[in-house]
């Protein structure tokens, strides 16, 4: 996620500065020289590899409500956890009525006595009611539910490998966006949960089971109003929405498989995700493409009478498609069949399995060159769909497991596609920063966006384009792809992450580490 905070005036001026960037940065900081480029990245013109419809091809948006035939999920591997939800969606009032079945296999390797949701509506009051808890259809009252985090006891117990399945009914309020942000009492809160004029979003928006940790047990993350602080464990999910009083033309922006069991009606299943995230809107016009690879690209985006939002979105489809392309080439394939992109009503951008949001501002801004925030953002987002969704990690204790591969991801975007203006990414993204701190610091260490991205995102970049000196194209390519293979489906670790170099590579890496890491040892315990 690209994560910036404040008011609509500080957006404003950020905006108009980032235009100028490129011709009024400090001359202080060096930029880095760009690495080699190796076989796998030579040049190649954008939409190289995927098929893009030509103007007179594009489909015109469709009010009537279609069933998309998508080719089944490449990925069938059966999660530990699999979630079962069904949702009415009442559009006037901004409410859900929700019933959820979780069911639940031991994974510990031990008997459990409870099992933990984490539920992250519930860090605003008014937003997240809990009316009834059932237990293999035995309804519970010995839950405990405090902010975040919902215990919920076994007290029959449940032994390793064995199966339970719990029933969930709640209500959701959804909180109105302005300026693109709810406005809540622990602080701003990007708009991918909330509505809008033009936008209805669901983003982190049920109660997950929590990750396990052997030594520290179920994990209930910190909230902080920095960054990411989840821990998402991977899982299985079938999602349906009713929507009740929905408006005309109303379109509903999903991953996964998607049927309409009714008009008023959308089904979702995606195996293998960290979540499942929906947007909504009777403004929505649709592109899509289709990857040699054969992913599906599907674009939804904002309309606006008085622009020229068509090129803005081919450009958009373009660079997801061209993303998600040079990805599975260099980090192993998209696990999925469809890959949604959606113009979110608020700032910057913000991952989920299978769709990816980006800012309607970076939309609304671009002037029709690839050297803009549009391509940046975009680019990035998609590389989430490795660095998130198919490696999980601790985004609050070890953010840059994310997110310094994900501005990374940006380097060999430009490198491989628009070489021509890789050195003015360097300048504009990065040397413009001054950037400054560790890159392995948490999020909690971090009172404002612009520290947090200085250090982790832009000081990561820079480690990692020396790591690309240490270790050698090959060595470092194959590195980041042995990473996305090995840790799939997992919640990854900094010793996940270095432990797959020999014990030379990692050596010949210490200067490095000593430059960028808090704890250049990555492998000795903390002090």
């Amino acid at each position: 996620m690209i994560h910036k905070r404040g008011s609509a005036l500080i957006i404003l001026i950020g905006l108009i500065c980032a235009a100028l960037l490129s011709a009024c940065a400090p001359e202080s900081l060096t930029v880095p020289d760009a690495s080699p480029i190796v076989q796998t990245l030579l040049p190649s013109p954008p939409g190289a590899g995927v098929q893009l419809p030509m103007p007179d091809q594009l489909a015109e948006p469709n009010a009537t409500p279609t069933v998309l035939e998508t080719p089944p999920q490449q990925d069938t591997t059966e999660s530990d956890v699999r979630y079962d939800i069904d949702a009415v969606l009442n559009w006037d009032e901004h409410t859900l009525q929700v019933q959820q079945q979780v069911t639940y296999r031991n994974d510990t390797g031990h008997t459990q006595t409870e099992i933990v949701f984490n539920i992250e509506p519930n860090h605003e009051p008014d937003q997240f009611e809990l009316t009834r808890v059932t237990r293999d259809n035995r309804a519970l009252t010995d839950y405990t539910l405090e902010g975040a985090r919902l215990l919920v006891p076994l007290n029959d117990h449940l032994a390793a490998g064995q199966t339970t399945d719990l029933t969930l009914d709640y209500r959701l309020a959804l909180p109105q966006l302005q300026d693109g942000y709810s406005l809540g009492t622990a602080g701003y809160h990007l708009g991918y949960w909330g509505y809008s004029a033009r936008q209805l979003n669901l983003g982190l928006w049920f109660p997950a089971v929590a990750a396990y940790d052997p030594v520290c047990g179920w994990i209930t993350p910190e909230y902080h109003s920095v960054g990411e602080h989840f821990v998402l464990r991977a899982a299985d999910f079938a999602v349906q929405i009713k929507v009740d009083g929905a408006p005309d033309g109303l379109r509903v922006a999903g991953p996964g498989d998607v049927t309409r069991p009714d008009e008023q009606t959308w089904r979702f299943e995606l195996a293998g995700g960290r979540e499942m995230a929906f947007s909504f809107s009777d403004q929505f016009e649709l592109l899509s493409t289709v990857t040699a690879s054969g992913v599906k690209v599907e674009l939804y985006y904002l309309s606006d009478p008085e622009a020229d939002t068509l090129s803005t979105a081919r450009h958009a489809l373009h660079t997801a498609a061209d993303a998600l392309a040079l990805y599975e080439e260099l980090y192993g394939p998209y696990p999925r069949s469809r890959l949604v992109v959606v113009e979110g009503d608020f700032p910057d951008g913000m991952e989920f399995s299978g769709l990816v949001y980006v800012g309607e501002g970076w939309f609304r801004t671009w002037h029709g060159t690839p050297n803009e925030w549009l391509t940046i953002i975009t680019a990035h987002e998609v590389s989430h769909q490795w660095w998130y969704a198919l490696v999980g990690n601790d985004q609050g204790n070890c953010p840059y497991l994310d997110e310094m591969l994900a501005i990374y991801s940006e380097v060999l975007f430009f490198e491989h596609y628009y070489p021509d203006y890789l050195d003015w990414w360097w300048q504009f993204r990065v040397a413009t920063y001054l950037p400054a701190g560790y890159v392995d610091a948490p999020v909690y260490d971090f009172y404002s966006a612009r520290g947090y991205i200085n250090a982790v995102y832009l000081r990561g970049a820079m480690m990692m384009d020396a790591l690309r000196h240490d270790l050698g194209d090959e060595a470092f390519l194959a590195w980041l792809r042995a990473y996305a293979d090995q840790m799939a489906g997992q919640v990854a670790y900094p010793a996940d992450f270095w432990g797959l170099l020999p014990e030379d590579s990692y050596a010949s890496t210490e200067q490095t580490r000593l430059a960028y890491l808090q704890q250049a040892d990555v492998f000795a315990s903390p002090e």
